[in-house]
């Protein structure tokens, strides 16, 4: 017979909005704030004010991308060395909060270039122990959820940062002059990223990894089939600049650019959280399938032309960008040790970082050579194909979704 739970038996589950997870969510929500104020408006102003060509921008992008490929992986396994991670991710923050708002002097494409580069090379220095710092505070069977509030904070900042450029732009004119204005901007809710990073965010100490160098067989085949798929996606995809870009191409005025990027911003924030709990309930890569395909979907609508296809697609990209590398992010959380999960964070952006930098450079070779459509539809067509056969192989992460109770 059933007896009364008395208090002291009662199972508590753990809060995964622990002070952590909060604080990094709110220093994300500021980093992005600041990085979203100039993200939208370089690509234009490239473009017209520095006169660059497509295919410059989209070596300056891929650059960029490949910077941060280049110490994440070495970032990463440093902090699994150390067995600390607090300090790494607070250098690498504050080093890229510094550089971003130094777009203000820029007279060249080589500088935007140098810029975008410190910046990501920043990036590269705190993304993997981030991402380990938060695995190490969140609960188990909680990391879909844990990782998607993360992302809806850099969506959310993002919304923020981009309505901001928008007001800006709409009350200053689009001149140089207001570029530049909202590029030394950005430097206010940086430092305000920094301040809760420092006085908020507690280290999680553990015991480093005694490896001297990294062992390829440490790490399971769960986590190499995911790095595959998203490296392999990453090749045809492409980011952010080119869509605005081709906004531009389909007849969106400049001024309302950034207001359709902050659609992008907005359903990339409200999505992330509802992917989180559908992928810890039906299987991450399922969802990740999914979000493949939105993608081919935002990327064809783009293409297809006119400025209802440019909102629609924007407002479809930020469905993918709130799963694509959350769920990645879940999976590597899942499946990693807990002594190599900086390093297996650093792998898995290197890995795509490389694939990027070559994706980007075609791309801004296409669009220069045979016009804004084609890599458009070359894009849409293969994130549709993969996200086909991503979902026929979803049972190759069993060994992720059994870590959590989860039906592949």
């Amino acid at each position: 017979m059933s007896h009364p739970v008395n208090d002291h038996e009662q199972i508590i589950k753990p809060n995964p909005l622990n002070k952590n997870i909060v604080g990094l969510g709110a220093n994300s929500f500021f980093t992005d704030f600041s990085t979203e104020m100039i993200l939208p408006l370089l690509p234009i102003f490239l473009e017209r004010f520095l006169h660059a060509t497509k295919t410059q921008i989209g070596l300056i992008e891929g650059l960029a991308e490949l910077s941060v490929a280049l110490l994440i992986a070495l970032s990463g396994f440093y902090s699994d060395r150390l067995g600390r991670r607090k300090g790494i991710v607070v250098f690498g923050y504050g080093l890229s909060n510094l550089i971003k708002p130094l777009a203000f002097f820029a007279q060249s494409a080589g500088m935007v270039a140098m810029i975008r580069i410190g910046d990501r090379l920043a990036k590269g220095i705190r993304v993997a122990p981030r991402d380990a710092l938060i695995s190490a505070s969140t609960p188990n069977g909680t990391s879909g959820f844990v990782f998607g509030f993360h992302k809806m904070m850099d969506g959310a900042g993002a919304l923020a940062g981009s309505l901001a450029t928008f007001a800006l732009l709409w009350a200053l004119g689009e001149s140089e002059e207001t570029f530049r204005t909202i590029f030394a901007l950005s430097l206010i809710p940086g430092l305000i990223s920094m301040a809760i990073l420092v006085f908020v965010i507690t280290d999680a100490p553990f015991t480093p990894s005694p490896a001297k160098q990294f062992r390829p067989d440490a790490l399971p085949a769960a986590f190499y089939t995911l790095v595959f798929f998203q490296t392999l996606f990453s090749l045809f995809a492409m980011n952010y600049s080119f869509m605005i870009l081709k906004a531009g191409d389909n007849g969106v005025a400049l001024a309302m650019i950034p207001l359709a990027y902050a659609l992008y911003n907005l359903t990339q924030a409200f999505f992330a959280i509802p992917i989180g709990r559908l992928a810890d309930r039906f299987g991450k890569a399922t969802l990740l399938a999914f979000v493949y395909l939105a993608f081919g979907l935002g990327a064809i609508a783009m293409a297809w032309g006119g400025v209802w296809g440019a909102w629609i697609g924007f407002g479809i990209y930020g469905f993918f960008a709130g799963g694509f590398n959350a769920l990645a992010k879940a999976i590597i959380s899942d499946t990693a040790p807990q002594e190599l999960k900086a390093t297996a964070y650093g792998v898995y952006y290197t890995s795509v970082g490389l694939a990027t930098l070559a994706s980007l450079v075609m791309a801004g070779w296409l669009w220069d050579r045979f016009g804004s459509t084609v890599p458009f539809w070359v894009a849409g067509i293969s994130a549709a194909v993969l996200a086909a056969i991503l979902y026929a192989c979803r049972k190759r992460f069993i060994l992720a979704d059994q870590r959590n109770n989860v039906p592949s």
